[in-house]
Parts: structure tokens; sequence; C-alpha cells
């Protein structure tokens, strides 16, 4: 098994070890809502009862060193996760408080994961109008299908259904059922065919975004759609290995932690870190918390790989009429500041396709359309939209590394419902612009703090910024230029010269409750005050971005949080 270098300066000798005890963590399959046509919701299935187990995931930051302290201190290792340069081992009390203690290595209690439902309804009639809304129908007609490409489904497994005939790819079950092309729980098929479903069972009604890709399932719960996060990193590990046997360029993770811990340090989120580094494009969910800010869940908080939100695309294919699924987790991240999610896609009341027996197709009859499909709302639809969009870049552009897919994606996107980078990041997924423009002109770089950030700490946006695609450097060329940034607001001299000068942006203007309060509204922000030359001039320039401007506890604490930013 393959053992990914991880980046510089990632986990290197924290300073602390960190038991994630006392708060607990929870994980979730996004598995979004259950729609059913007369309009009510009935909630998937969670294992109840469960309790904290005796199994630790124990990373370090050199190879082997997490193995050595577990022996050292008494523990049993039961299985090594290559990933993440860790083991997952059990621990009695005791062996767990001396690890705690031990300063080179971090562990994480090996919390359940289970499919959850989302308590949001909606009356609208289901539809899946996504390929014509993002392009994809487009790119079909040129022949760019996603053929060449292989999906992998962090998941519940994908049946064999007619939808997939010939594109179902050597895969692996770890939830303990045995076969990977048995999904009992049905959610990890849905996700699929909204991937690459080719429409076989709907005669060509319900397509997926990449028709022609080939899928990899990668099995971590069964029946009870419940598992743990040592069986998603394992899939993850898997995927990692065997990327090349079965030419794996995209992994889709519909899942989602909280977690109180930064992207540095939290396992999950070095797992699919590590997946990106080895060049897969991983596309995760945002959560279903949303709107509040501080909602994005792990991996989806990483701010290297691929995260989608979800909007209702209201049935139609008309950009014009879409808005913000409610539910849609909110950024910024709750511990580091990342800007997420990265673009949204369709995740509302979406069809795909049903197995027939499976938990959700028994306990939610109501939500079949027809014989052989369903009907569900979630952000784990949206990131199977948005890795359908992926693969359909990749065989457009073969060569394209992940850094450059993804920022094709974000970097083509069109304007979003909302316009807000916390809410629905660089806009409305648009595939055909990805796969087709020739220089978008924006450079992703492949950007992670280099520290963790503790819990109660002050983060610090300046960082954020900076390395954020939202940064001016960030964007190059004809980047700022065309429909996207077009109208009144964005043309003209204000972006040239010495606009962006001075210092009006430094000092106590931006600290205490100059953020807060009716100082965001009223007549503060309307009438001569912001027109003219208040916007000219050398008001914009020089420094004034960087440094301790961005930071302290102006940016912290309910500024951020609440209605105030939605």
């Amino acid at each position: 098994m393959t053992d990914p270098a991880l980046p510089a300066g990632r986990l290197r000798r924290p300073a602390r070890s960190v038991v994630w005890g006392g708060r607990r963590t929870t994980i979730v399959l996004l598995a979004g809502l259950l729609l059913l046509s007369t309009g009510t919701i009935l909630p998937s299935p969670v294992e109840a009862g469960h309790t904290e187990s005796d199994t630790f995931i124990v990373t370090a930051a050199e190879k082997g060193e997490a193995k050595g302290k577990v022996h050292r201190h008494g523990g049993r290792v039961e299985k090594e996760l290559h990933v993440v340069r860790g083991v997952v081992a059990r621990l009695n009390p005791q062996q767990r408080d001396r690890l705690a203690d031990d300063a080179d290595v971090v562990v994480t209690p090996n919390v359940p994961v289970s499919l959850t439902d989302l308590p949001v309804a909606t009356t609208r009639p289901p539809a899946a109008v996504f390929p014509t809304l993002t392009g994809a129908d487009r790119l079909a007609a040129k022949g760019i299908t996603g053929a060449g490409v292989t999906v992998a489904v962090l998941d519940t497994g994908i049946a064999r259904l007619p939808d997939f005939s010939g594109r179902l790819v050597s895969g692996v079950d770890l939830s303990g059922e045995g076969n990977p092309y048995r999904d009992s729980f049905g959610h990890g098929t849905f996700v699929a065919g909204l991937i690459a479903g080719n429409g076989a069972s709907s005669a060509g009604l319900y397509k997926g975004e990449a028709p022609g890709a080939r899928l990899v399932p990668v099995k971590v719960a069964g029946a009870s759609g419940s598992t743990d996060l040592a069986r998603v990193i394992a899939g993850i590990d898997w995927v990692v290995a065997n990327r090349l046997l079965l030419n794996i360029r995209v992994l889709n993770v519909s899942l989602g932690a909280v977690m109180n811990r930064s992207t540095v340090l939290n396992p999950l989120d070095l797992a699919v870190e590590a997946a990106w580094r080895s060049g897969i494009v991983v596309v995760a969910s945002a959560g279903n918390a949303g709107p509040f800010n501080g909602t994005v869940t792990s991996p989806g908080d990483d701010p290297l790989i691929l995260t989608a939100g979800a909007l209702d695309d209201r049935g139609t294919a008309d950009a014009a009429d879409d808005a913000m699924a409610e539910f849609s987790s909110v950024g910024p991240t709750a511990v580091d500041g990342w800007y997420k999610p990265d673009l949204v896609a369709s995740g509302r009341s979406v069809v795909s396709l049903r197995v027939p027996g499976s938990t959700i197709d028994t306990t939610n009859p109501s939500a079949r359309i027809g014989t052989a499909n369903f009907v569900g709302s979630g952000t784990s639809f949206s990131a199977a939209v948005a890795s359908g969009a992926a693969a359909l870049v990749l065989d457009a552009r073969p060569w394209a590394r992940p850094d450059e897919v993804k920022g094709r994606l974000v970097g083509t996107a069109a304007t979003g419902p909302v316009g807000n980078p916390f809410v629905d990041g660089g806009g409305s997924l648009d595939a055909y612009r990805a796969a087709v423009v020739s220089d978008i002109g924006f450079s992703q770089a492949a950007l992670s703090n280099p520290t963790a950030t503790l819990p109660g700490t002050t983060v610090s946006l300046s960082v954020t910024w900076n390395s954020s695609p939202w940064n001016g450097s960030a964007w190059n060329g004809s980047a700022w230029n065309g429909s996207a940034w077009n109208g009144s607001a964005w043309n003209g001299s204000a972006w040239n010269g010495s606009a962006w000068n001075g210092s009006a942006w430094n000092g106590s203007a931006w600290n205490g409750s100059a953020w807060n309060g009716s100082a965001w509204n009223g007549s503060a922000w309307n009438g001569s005050a912001w027109n003219g030359s208040a916007w000219n001039g050398s008001a914009w320039n020089g420094s004034a971005w960087n440094g301790s401007a961005w930071n302290g506890s102006a940016w912290n604490g309910s500024a951020w949080n609440g209605s105030a930013w939605n």
C-alpha cells in the first residue's frame, strides 16, 4: 500500500497530543432528506444507543511512529492507516491517557458514522435538470461524457443496475457485508446515479452528470447506514492504494463530521489531503446544517479539496430562478476560518436511482418515482453532481491535476443565487465552461494552514484571505473580466491604478463594534457616502489588507454568526 507524502509542515511534532473526548464528535453521511411525492418528509433510520468505543485512531508525523507509540504504551494495533501515517488501536483508559500525554501523537476516538435525514419540507415537484443547467448535456453532444475517467464512491455500495452497465469497476466492501455491489441501504447507488447514471432505467429521462464515467464502489456502511471513522479513512486508504490500477481520478465523499479541531490535526482531513496530493480530485459535501455560519463539516472544511453546497434549481434549467437550499451549510469553517463552500450545485428534490428493497426504499415508499427512481435532497447530492463535472473536465483534459480541475470548476462558475463566498462560494457549477474554456486565468494553489488553530484562539483572516482563491492575487489575466464580474458595480477604473491604496482600511475602523449592529444598516451604506470619489483614489491600496488589520477579536465571536451574514 502506498504512503503518499504529507505536505511539509503538516502534523510536525504537534505541541500537545489531542484526545477528542469530553465532547462527543458526530459524523454523518449527508443523505439529506427523502422527499416524498406528497411533500412530507420521513426520516432515514439512524442507529441509536451508540456508546464510545475503546478503539482510537492514532496519528503521528513520521511513518511507523504511531504504531511504535501504541505498542510502547501497551495498546494493540488493529489496522494501519497508511494514508494518514496512523493506526487503528485498541486502548484501555490508562493506555489512552498515556498516549494523550505523548506530544508526538494525536489520538482521535473512532466515533460512529451514520446516515441522517434533513427535516426541511418542500412541495416543489422533483426533477433532474442539472445536466442541462450545468451544460453537461452540451458536453455530451461533443462526445465528452466522462469516458475513461473512474470515480470512486465512498458510501454504502453501488447496486448493479442497467444505468451502470459495463462501467462498474472492481471495488471493496469494508462494511462486513462482503459485497460492494449490494447497496442494502440505498444511498450509494443514489449518489452514483447522479454522478454517472446513463438513464437506461428511465428511458433516458434521468441521467447523471457524466454518463460515460466508470464507477468504483468503496463500501463503508451496510443496511443500517452506520459505520465508523476508521472505516471511512480505511476506504480512502484503499482508494489511494488502487488509484493507478483502476485509474481513479475522482473521489466522491458524501459524508460529514462535526469536528472541533483544525484541519491540520483532523485525521479525516489529512486522509482526503493525501488523496488529493496523490492525484485524485476529492469532492465533499458542505453539510446540511445551514443557513448558519460555521456549519461546514469535515472533510468539506478542508481548504485543499472541492466542497459543494446545495442550490434549489426549482426544477427548471433556467438559472434565473435558482435559490440557495436553506439547509446548505455555510462558512467560514468553524475552526480555521476557511472560505467554504467552493461552489454550489443542484441538491434539492433531485431524482436518481432507487434500490428496490433497500432500507430507504422500504422506509420511504412515497419517495419512489416510477419503478426505478427515487427523489431526495441534501448536499450529498450536490457533491455527486460536482464529482460528475470533475470527471467531465478530466475527460476533456486528461492531463489536468486536481488543482487545475478545482481551479476550472471554481473559476468558471456562474453567478450564484446569493453572491456571498461563505454561502455559495465561487457560484453555480458550470461544467461546460470548466471543460472547454482554454484559459480561465485562475490559479488554485494547493493551500493549507501550516499550523493548528486550537479551540478558543483567534482566527487570523489575514492568513485565510492571503491563501484564499478570493484574494486578488489568485486571479490572473482575464479572470476578473467577463460576465461573472460584469455590471456597473465591478467595471471602470475603480479596480485599476491606485484605487486600492492608502490607510483607510487600517486602524480601529475594522475593530470593535464597527462590524456589528446598526453600523451595517441604514444610510451608512447608502447615498453619496459610497459613491463618487469615496471608492476611488488611494483609499484601497497598499499593505492595509495584510497584517494585523485582519486579526483580533473584530473577526471573531457573534459578528460572524447568526442571520446578519446570511
